[in-house]
């Protein structure tokens, strides 16, 4: 490679050296904003899960399972109030006790980030507007929660997006050969995918997949 290649042409080198083809991006949940709140928070620093030989689903994405039957009940319009007015308590035993901090639980954060939004109003899916920093605000306000997942949160709710956690955020640099911020990772991401043409939100779960599965040791350690 010539010493004048730029970041984006080691990105791309580097994402075309995965395995084809790509793992396809689930989703998220284009009728509930309340379930994407609740796998936002609960995908931090977790694991996504497996499931088990009974049907159930271990991880982040038990967590939601087992909120999603807890209030199959509720109606549409009231599920986002249903979580802003949960006793968190009561919702650390239905998702886990894990905490986003010392602190707080991630129970206590979804309830806080849920009273937050139903506040000022936004109460569905359609309300929500990625790009309004009030909106954003309303989410990285709750103490524990940042930037990196208020992107996570509106990807699953079918907007583009690129979630530069750990694993992207190390993919990258060692594409570019050295350590990265995530806002970098992201963004070069983001040109990755206009470049291929793909969707963000595909692109970003191809690199997590391929990162999570293989731990990337096909990938040199950055210097």
């Amino acid at each position: 490679m010539s010493a004048a290649a730029t970041d984006l042409d080691l990105l791309l080198l580097a994402i075309a050296a995965m395995p084809t083809p790509w793992k396809k991006w689930p989703g998220g949940y284009p009728d509930r904003l309340d379930l994407a709140l609740v796998d936002a928070v609960m995908s931090i620093r977790f694991r996504y899960g497996r499931e088990r030989k009974d049907g159930s689903w271990t991880g982040a994405r038990g967590a939601v399972l087992r909120y999603q039957k807890h209030s199959e009940d509720i109606t549409g319009a009231e599920k986002m109030k249903h979580l802003a007015n949960h006793d968190p308590v009561a919702l650390e035993r239905i998702l886990n006790r894990q905490k986003v901090h010392s602190g707080k639980t991630k129970a206590f954060a979804i309830v806080e980030a849920a009273k937050r939004f139903t506040a000022i109003g936004v109460t569905e899916l359609a309300h929500v507007r990625p790009h309004d920093p009030e909106h954003r605000h309303q989410y990285t306000g709750v103490s524990g929660l940042g930037p990196v997942t208020w992107e996570y949160f509106t990807m699953l709710l079918s907007h583009e997006g690129v979630k530069a956690d750990t694993w992207l955020t190390e993919f990258v640099g060692r594409a570019v050969r050295r350590p990265v911020l995530s806002e970098f990772a992201g963004s070069l991401v983001k040109e990755a995918a206009e470049t291929l043409g793909a969707k963000q939100n595909e692109l970003d779960h191809a690199i997590w997949s391929f990162a999570s599965t293989t731990r990337l040791k096909s990938m040199p350690e950055i210097p």
